[in-house]
Protein backbone atom coordinates (compact mmCIF):
# COMPACT_ATOMS: atom_id res chain seq x y z
CA UNK A 1 0.00 0.00 0.00
CA UNK A 2 2.97 2.37 0.57
CA UNK A 3 4.52 1.88 -2.36
CA UNK A 4 1.78 2.66 -4.58
CA UNK A 5 1.10 5.74 -2.43
CA UNK A 6 4.70 6.44 -3.02
CA UNK A 7 4.37 5.82 -6.92
CA UNK A 8 1.01 7.84 -6.93
CA UNK A 9 3.37 10.49 -5.61
CA UNK A 10 5.96 10.36 -7.94
CA UNK A 11 3.26 10.52 -10.66
CA UNK A 12 1.68 13.38 -8.99
CA UNK A 13 5.64 15.28 -8.97
CA UNK A 14 6.17 13.97 -12.70
CA UNK A 15 3.01 15.88 -13.91
CA UNK A 16 3.74 19.28 -11.38
CA UNK A 17 7.32 19.05 -12.72
CA UNK A 18 6.26 19.14 -16.56
CA UNK A 19 6.11 23.15 -16.46
CA UNK A 20 9.71 23.67 -15.16
CA UNK A 21 11.00 21.09 -17.53
CA UNK A 22 10.25 21.91 -20.56
CA UNK A 23 10.44 25.76 -19.99
CA UNK A 24 13.96 26.24 -19.75
CA UNK A 25 15.95 25.25 -22.85
CA UNK A 26 19.24 26.00 -24.15
CA UNK A 27 19.86 28.95 -26.06
CA UNK A 28 22.08 31.41 -26.88
CA UNK A 29 22.68 35.09 -26.74
CA UNK A 30 25.44 36.71 -29.80
CA UNK A 31 26.14 40.22 -29.59
CA UNK A 32 28.46 41.82 -32.21
CA UNK A 33 29.88 45.10 -31.31
CA UNK A 34 29.32 46.25 -35.03
CA UNK A 35 26.33 46.10 -37.53
CA UNK A 36 28.71 46.09 -40.91
CA UNK A 37 29.33 42.45 -40.60
CA UNK A 38 26.31 40.93 -41.94
CA UNK A 39 26.20 43.74 -44.74
CA UNK A 40 26.41 43.45 -48.22
CA UNK A 41 30.23 45.26 -47.58
CA UNK A 42 31.37 43.64 -44.61
CA UNK A 43 30.63 40.04 -47.05
CA UNK A 44 32.27 41.67 -50.26
CA UNK A 45 35.33 42.69 -47.99
CA UNK A 46 35.71 38.99 -46.01
CA UNK A 47 35.18 35.80 -48.13
CA UNK A 48 34.53 33.85 -44.80
CA UNK A 49 31.34 36.03 -43.47
CA UNK A 50 29.49 33.28 -45.28
CA UNK A 51 30.87 30.55 -43.12
CA UNK A 52 30.14 32.57 -40.02
CA UNK A 53 26.38 32.80 -41.30
CA UNK A 54 26.30 28.72 -41.51
CA UNK A 55 27.36 28.51 -37.89
CA UNK A 56 24.85 30.88 -37.12
CA UNK A 57 22.13 28.64 -38.38
CA UNK A 58 23.76 25.77 -37.14
CA UNK A 59 23.40 27.47 -33.64
CA UNK A 60 20.24 29.32 -33.79
CA UNK A 61 17.97 26.62 -36.10
CA UNK A 62 16.47 27.04 -39.60
CA UNK A 63 13.76 29.81 -38.78
CA UNK A 64 15.49 33.60 -38.32
CA UNK A 65 13.89 36.69 -38.45
CA UNK A 66 15.89 40.36 -38.49
CA UNK A 67 12.93 42.89 -36.18
CA UNK A 68 14.99 45.33 -37.87
CA UNK A 69 15.08 47.78 -40.81
CA UNK A 70 19.06 48.48 -40.60
CA UNK A 71 20.74 47.73 -43.88
CA UNK A 72 22.99 45.22 -41.99
CA UNK A 73 19.83 42.38 -42.25
CA UNK A 74 18.76 43.60 -45.75
CA UNK A 75 20.95 42.76 -47.99
CA UNK A 76 21.15 40.95 -50.96
CA UNK A 77 24.47 38.39 -49.82
CA UNK A 78 22.90 37.97 -46.06
CA UNK A 79 20.09 36.83 -47.63
CA UNK A 80 21.61 34.32 -49.82
CA UNK A 81 24.05 33.01 -47.34
CA UNK A 82 20.67 31.97 -44.96
CA UNK A 83 19.41 30.27 -47.85
CA UNK A 84 22.35 28.44 -48.82
CA UNK A 85 22.97 27.15 -45.01
CA UNK A 86 19.05 26.28 -45.56
CA UNK A 87 17.21 28.84 -43.23
CA UNK A 88 14.12 30.69 -43.91
CA UNK A 89 14.81 34.24 -43.21
CA UNK A 90 12.72 37.12 -42.83
CA UNK A 91 12.87 40.66 -41.93
CA UNK A 92 11.04 44.00 -40.84
CA UNK A 93 9.31 45.44 -37.76
CA UNK A 94 5.56 44.92 -39.15
CA UNK A 95 4.48 42.78 -36.32
CA UNK A 96 4.01 43.80 -32.87
CA UNK A 97 7.11 42.23 -30.71
CA UNK A 98 5.31 40.32 -28.35
CA UNK A 99 6.67 37.31 -26.80
CA UNK A 100 3.87 35.10 -28.93
CA UNK A 101 4.90 36.71 -31.99
CA UNK A 102 8.87 36.28 -32.03
CA UNK A 103 8.41 33.10 -30.42
CA UNK A 104 7.61 32.00 -34.04
CA UNK A 105 11.14 31.63 -34.48
CA UNK A 106 14.49 30.00 -33.48
CA UNK A 107 16.11 33.23 -33.41
CA UNK A 108 15.66 37.03 -33.30
CA UNK A 109 18.34 39.06 -35.03
CA UNK A 110 18.30 43.11 -33.56
CA UNK A 111 20.03 46.43 -34.10
CA UNK A 112 19.58 49.62 -34.70
CA UNK A 113 15.62 49.57 -33.95
CA UNK A 114 15.69 49.78 -30.40
CA UNK A 115 13.13 48.00 -28.18
CA UNK A 116 10.74 49.37 -25.31
CA UNK A 117 11.16 47.80 -21.57
CA UNK A 118 8.48 46.04 -21.93
CA UNK A 119 9.78 44.62 -25.42
CA UNK A 120 13.13 43.62 -23.54
CA UNK A 121 11.37 41.81 -21.05
CA UNK A 122 9.66 39.80 -23.89
CA UNK A 123 13.12 38.87 -25.31
CA UNK A 124 14.16 38.00 -21.85
CA UNK A 125 11.11 35.91 -21.44
CA UNK A 126 12.20 34.48 -25.17
CA UNK A 127 15.28 33.49 -24.35
CA UNK A 128 14.21 31.78 -21.53
CA UNK A 129 12.13 29.56 -23.30
CA UNK A 130 15.13 28.28 -25.33
CA UNK A 131 14.78 31.22 -28.02
CA UNK A 132 18.13 32.45 -29.84
CA UNK A 133 18.99 36.22 -29.85
CA UNK A 134 21.63 38.33 -32.23
CA UNK A 135 22.78 42.08 -31.70
CA UNK A 136 24.57 44.75 -33.75
CA UNK A 137 25.97 47.58 -32.20
CA UNK A 138 27.56 50.08 -33.70
CA UNK A 139 24.87 51.25 -36.36
CA UNK A 140 25.56 54.68 -35.11
CA UNK A 141 21.50 55.46 -34.28
CA UNK A 142 21.35 58.11 -31.43
CA UNK A 143 24.78 57.90 -30.79
CA UNK A 144 27.19 55.69 -28.77
CA UNK A 145 26.00 56.35 -25.39
CA UNK A 146 22.39 56.09 -26.45
CA UNK A 147 22.54 52.89 -28.16
CA UNK A 148 24.53 51.00 -25.25
CA UNK A 149 21.60 52.53 -23.16
CA UNK A 150 19.08 50.48 -25.50
CA UNK A 151 20.79 47.24 -25.37
CA UNK A 152 22.64 47.04 -22.11
CA UNK A 153 19.98 46.46 -19.55
CA UNK A 154 18.81 43.31 -21.47
CA UNK A 155 22.69 41.46 -22.07
CA UNK A 156 23.85 42.89 -18.96
CA UNK A 157 22.11 39.00 -17.55
CA UNK A 158 24.02 37.15 -20.33
CA UNK A 159 27.35 38.86 -19.12
CA UNK A 160 27.90 41.81 -21.29
CA UNK A 161 28.02 45.13 -21.92
CA UNK A 162 28.62 47.43 -24.62
CA UNK A 163 30.71 50.82 -24.06
CA UNK A 164 29.52 54.11 -24.36
CA UNK A 165 31.72 55.57 -27.26
CA UNK A 166 32.81 53.77 -30.39
CA UNK A 167 35.88 51.75 -30.48
CA UNK A 168 37.19 53.31 -34.07
CA UNK A 169 38.19 49.39 -35.29
CA UNK A 170 37.37 49.07 -38.85
CA UNK A 171 38.12 46.10 -41.24
CA UNK A 172 38.80 42.78 -41.82
CA UNK A 173 39.35 41.29 -37.93
CA UNK A 174 40.76 38.09 -37.26
CA UNK A 175 38.33 36.00 -35.01
CA UNK A 176 38.86 33.06 -32.66
CA UNK A 177 37.28 31.74 -29.33
CA UNK A 178 34.38 30.36 -29.87
CA UNK A 179 33.10 27.32 -32.37
CA UNK A 180 30.91 29.74 -34.19
CA UNK A 181 34.12 31.15 -35.93
CA UNK A 182 35.28 27.87 -36.90
CA UNK A 183 36.18 27.92 -40.63
CA UNK A 184 35.77 31.41 -39.97
CA UNK A 185 39.41 33.60 -40.52
CA UNK A 186 38.08 37.10 -40.35
CA UNK A 187 34.88 39.41 -40.03
CA UNK A 188 34.47 43.12 -41.35
CA UNK A 189 33.59 45.77 -39.29
CA UNK A 190 33.78 49.49 -39.41
CA UNK A 191 33.45 51.43 -35.40
CA UNK A 192 31.41 49.68 -33.35
CA UNK A 193 30.33 49.91 -29.74
CA UNK A 194 33.10 48.11 -27.76
CA UNK A 195 32.25 45.35 -25.00
CA UNK A 196 33.36 43.69 -21.58
CA UNK A 197 32.06 41.45 -19.49
CA UNK A 198 32.50 37.66 -18.90
CA UNK A 199 31.17 36.90 -21.92
CA UNK A 200 33.37 38.14 -24.53
CA UNK A 201 34.94 35.80 -26.33
CA UNK A 202 37.19 37.84 -28.86
CA UNK A 203 39.22 39.97 -30.15
CA UNK A 204 41.32 40.52 -27.13
CA UNK A 205 40.93 43.73 -24.97
CA UNK A 206 38.74 44.71 -27.76
CA UNK A 207 35.90 42.92 -27.30
CA UNK A 208 34.35 42.59 -30.19
CA UNK A 209 32.40 39.80 -29.62
CA UNK A 210 30.03 38.01 -26.96
CA UNK A 211 28.66 34.69 -27.04
CA UNK A 212 26.66 33.67 -23.55
CA UNK A 213 24.55 29.88 -24.13
CA UNK A 214 22.19 28.98 -21.09
CA UNK A 215 22.62 25.49 -19.47
CA UNK A 216 19.17 22.91 -20.98
CA UNK A 217 17.51 21.15 -18.61
CA UNK A 218 17.08 17.70 -18.28
CA UNK A 219 14.15 16.49 -21.12
CA UNK A 220 10.97 16.32 -19.48
CA UNK A 221 11.09 12.19 -19.78
CA UNK A 222 14.44 11.81 -18.19
CA UNK A 223 13.92 14.42 -15.59
CA UNK A 224 10.65 12.27 -14.41
CA UNK A 225 11.71 9.07 -14.49
CA UNK A 226 14.91 9.54 -12.56
CA UNK A 227 12.39 11.29 -10.24
CA UNK A 228 10.16 7.84 -10.13
CA UNK A 229 13.40 5.66 -9.70
CA UNK A 230 14.36 7.74 -7.39
CA UNK A 231 11.59 7.15 -5.21
CA UNK A 232 11.17 3.51 -6.11
CA UNK A 233 14.68 3.17 -4.51
CA UNK A 234 13.41 4.69 -1.67
CA UNK A 235 10.79 2.59 -1.07
CA UNK A 236 12.74 -0.28 -1.25
CA UNK A 237 15.29 0.62 1.15
CA UNK A 238 12.20 1.36 3.36
CA UNK A 239 11.30 -2.94 2.85
CA UNK A 240 14.72 -3.75 3.38
CA UNK A 241 14.62 -2.26 7.02
CA UNK A 242 11.16 -3.68 7.83
CA UNK A 243 12.67 -7.61 6.57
Amino acid sequence: MKRKRMLDLAAAALIASSAFATAASASTVVVNNDEWTLSDTGFAQSATTGQFVSNLVAEFGTTIHAYSNNFSFTGASLATAMTNAGATYTTGTAFSFTLANISAYDAILLGGDYLSASELTDLSAYVAAGGNVYIAGGTGILGPALEAAAWNPFIAAYGVQMNTVYNGITGNISVSGDSLFAGVSTLYQQNGNGLFGASVVCCGQDGLYAIYRTPATIPLPAAGWLLVAGLGSITALRRRKHN
